[in-house]
């Protein structure tokens, strides 16, 4: 047990310190500001600190919870959570001084003993997840137009009551089972963020959709819906757009002489989709027409001459689309 747990701290150093990286300098979003990103760092930061302190328990036989630095940690942890899902989810929201009061918490590291502050510091970290659930329930009304980004958020809320029961038993168990747990926790939900980011590098555009279909009013008062459907489709078969496999919601919307926010409501509305899954969409059905008629092409040229970066992604969305492999719609397609 204690192998593996060490095992899981180093992949999760090592893959906190990735993800910041790729936030910072890789992932596309449109939405980046000096908050989201201090507080990214913050938190990935911090949860590399909790693993390498957990560490110090298997390698050295020390108590974290015992040390003041270590609960200065658990009680920094959860407003730094809260301040990057709010610049993620709210951008346009300027921090205030009011807003300061998340770290009012922090001085208990100081003056009160673990077996208050451990429980403490795992209730407001819960308190947070929780928060974040409720403003995903209140857009319940798209959920089927976004099931990624709630299977995505579904696992954070069983996350979060995991990790009240952690923080309630710390105090009453063996350290070793706390450490052992807390640990796989921390990996269990990096390797969660991390696959979602590979399968689906769109889902922080996604998330941004979702919320602002929800909140916002209506940005498509002035615009002629069917003008711009008709607009949208020459894009896309006869200027295949979508080929372009950097394509973006602002390239596009600056094509169609509309904001991102008016494109981004004129798909979720007329077609019930993201912009991301309308466009992986076009790719997929203009795959399948060049799985046809040209048999001689292979599955990564096509995959490729439509707009996929990876062959892996490709797989991935025309079996979610169509329900067969690329391979096996075209032997179907030309028996």
């Amino acid at each position: 047990m204690t192998t593996i747990s060490i095992f899981s701290i180093g992949f999760s150093i090592i893959i906190a310190m990735t993800l910041f990286i790729s936030y910072v300098g890789f992932i596309k979003h449109a939405n980046k500001t000096w908050v989201s990103l201090l507080s990214c760092g913050g938190l990935l930061i911090g949860l590399a600190l909790a693993q390498y302190s957990h560490y110090t328990f298997y390698t050295d036989a020390t108590d974290p919870l015992s040390t003041v630095p270590y609960r200065l940690l658990i009680l920094f942890l959860p407003s730094m959570f809260y301040f990057f899902s709010r610049a993620i989810l709210f951008p346009e929201q300027k921090v205030k001084p009011l807003h300061l009061l998340h770290f009012l918490p922090l001085p208990l590291a100081f003056i009160a003993p673990r077996e208050f502050t451990v429980p403490v510091a795992f209730l407001i970290g819960t308190g947070y997840c929780f928060w974040l659930s409720s403003i995903v329930y209140k857009l319940r009304g798209v959920r089927k137009r976004f099931g990624l980004v709630f299977v995505f958020f579904g696992f954070f809320t069983v996350i979060a009551v995991l990790v009240l029961i952690i923080g309630f038993t710390a105090s009453y168990v063996n350290p070793a089972y706390f450490y052992h747990f807390y640990t796989h926790g921390i990996g269990a939900s990096l390797i969660l963020v991390t696959g979602t980011l590979l399968v689906f590098p769109n889902v922080l555009s996604e998330i941004d959709e979702v919320i602002r279909l929800g909140y916002s009013n209506s940005t498509l008062g002035n615009i002629d819906i069917e003008a711009s459907k008709q607009r949208l489709n020459e894009l896309m078969l006869s200027a295949k757009m979508y080929q372009n496999e950097n394509l973006s919601l602002a390239m596009l919307a600056e094509e169609m002489e509309m904001s991102n926010h008016q494109l981004s409501e004129l798909i979720n509305s007329q077609f019930e989709m993201s912009f991301s899954q309308y466009i992986r969409l076009q790719r997929i059905n203009a795959a399948r027409q060049l799985l046809i008629s040209e048999p001689e092409s292979s599955i990564l040229s096509i995959s490729m001459q439509v707009g996929f970066n990876s062959q892996s992604n490709f797989y991935a969305a025309f079996k979610d689309i169509t329900g067969d492999s690329p391979g096996k719609y075209r032997k179907q397609a030309s028996a």
